[in-house]
C-alpha cells in the first residue's frame, strides 16, 4: 500500500469510527430506558483463525432483567471482557417493547468517537510533513 493510499485509508477509517461512535452514543438507545440485568450465561463460539493463526470467537450474552415487575430473558448485543454468569450489567430496553434491549456500549462508542479524529489528525499530520 502506497503512502497516499494509506493516508486515504486512515481518513476513511477515522470517519467510519467517528460515525459508528456517534451512532452508538447518541442514536442506538434513543428513547430507551436503563435497568440492571444479571448475566445468565455467555455463549462463546469459535469462528476460525485469523491470518496470523490466532483463534477468533464471538460472544452471545444472555441476561435476565425485570421491567415493571415482569421478568424478561434476552440476548444483549454487546460483550465486554469480564462478562460472566451472575455479573450485574446495565442494559437499555425499549419501554414500548421491553423484550428489545441493547447492551451498554456507550464506553465503546466514546472510544470510537475519540479514535476517529485521532486517525484523521494523524493522517493530516503525515500529509503536512510530506508523508504523502
Amino acid at each position: 500500500m502506497g503512502k497516499k493510499q494509506f493516508l486515504l485509508f486512515a481518513i476513511v477509517m477515522g470517519l467510519i469510527s467517528l460515525g459508528f461512535g456517534i451512532y452508538i452514543v447518541v442514536f442506538e438507545a434513543q428513547g430507551f430506558k436503563t435497568t440492571t440485568a444479571v448475566i445468565d450465561h455467555v455463549d462463546e463460539t469459535w469462528t476460525g483463525t485469523d491470518a496470523d493463526g490466532i483463534s477468533e470467537y464471538t460472544y452471545d450474552v444472555y441476561v435476565d432483567y425485570t421491567v415493571d415487575g415482569k421478568q424478561y430473558h434476552g440476548r444483549s448485543d454487546f460483550y465486554a471482557d469480564g462478562y460472566e454468569a451472575g455479573k450485574k450489567i446495565k442494559i437499555y430496553y425499549n419501554p414500548e417493547n421491553p423484550e428489545e434491549i441493547h447492551g451498554d456500549a456507550k464506553g465503546f462508542g466514546i472510544y470510537l468517537i475519540i479514535l476517529g479524529p485521532v486517525l484523521i489528525a494523524a493522517a493530516g499530520l503525515m500529509s503536512l510533513r510530506g508523508g504523502a
